[in-house]
Formats: structure tokens, C-alpha cells, sequence
């Protein structure tokens, strides 16, 4: 049997692409809250703002268009006035904020289950 290679297994681009991603939406403090955010409904950008709370409007407006340009929302225009705007997630957004909350029922479950809570 062929001993597998951690390393060279990180080197492939696809897997490395995926990490990167996956970092570049963890890996933040605000792009999780972002996107629990727009799925629970906050879809203009005041709604976004108000619903995190301490987050200046130059960081959240950086980390929108992050999102956006990794393609997990997308912006378009209101039609009752092209001057606004929403935010949604799209298809893949969805599917990332899907494991972000099976990342955090692991991370419940496991830090309930070896006395982690509260640390």
C-alpha cells in the first residue's frame, strides 16, 4: 500500500484553491456573521451593518465586496429604486454557509463534550 503524502496532497490545485477559499471565509472575523446575516434576511447593507453591530462601514463595505468577488453574494439593484441595493447568497454561498454551520455544531459538540464551553 503507498504511504500517503500530506504534503503533496496539499500541493494539488484544486485542493489547494478550496483551502484558500475556505481560509479567506473562515479565516475572518465578520465574513461568517456576512453571510448568517444574509440568510436570516438582512439583505440592504444598513440591515447588514445593524444585525453584526461593531463593524466600522469601511470594513464592511472591504469585506462585501471580498464576498462578492469570491463569488458567495451577489449584489443587484432594487427595482422599486436603482439607487439601492440587496445583497444575496448565491448558489455556492449557500453551500458554504451550509458548512458553516456544520462546522459549528462539530465545534459545539466536541467542546461540550471535553469540558471546552466558556473557554
Amino acid at each position: 500500500m503507498e504511504e500517503f503524502d500530506a504534503y503533496r496532497a496539499f500541493e494539488e490545485p484544486e485542493l489547494e484553491h478550496g483551502l484558500k477559499l475556505m481560509e479567506s471565509v473562515i479565516g475572518g472575523r465578520w465574513n461568517p456573521m456576512i453571510l448568517f446575516s444574509i440568510e436570516h434576511g438582512a439583505s440592504r447593507y444598513t440591515d447588514i451593518r445593524n444585525s453584526i453591530g461593531h463593524i466600522s462601514d469601511t470594513e464592511l463595505q472591504r469585506k462585501l465586496n471580498s464576498l462578492i468577488q469570491s463569488g458567495l453574494i451577489m449584489k443587484s439593484a432594487l427595482e422599486e429604486d436603482a439607487r439601492k441595493s440587496e445583497y444575496q447568497l448565491t448558489f455556492f454561498g449557500k453551500d458554504i454557509t451550509h458548512i458553516l454551520h456544520h462546522i459549528m455544531e462539530i465545534s459545539l459538540k466536541h467542546s461540550t463534550l471535553n469540558g471546552l464551553m466558556g473557554v
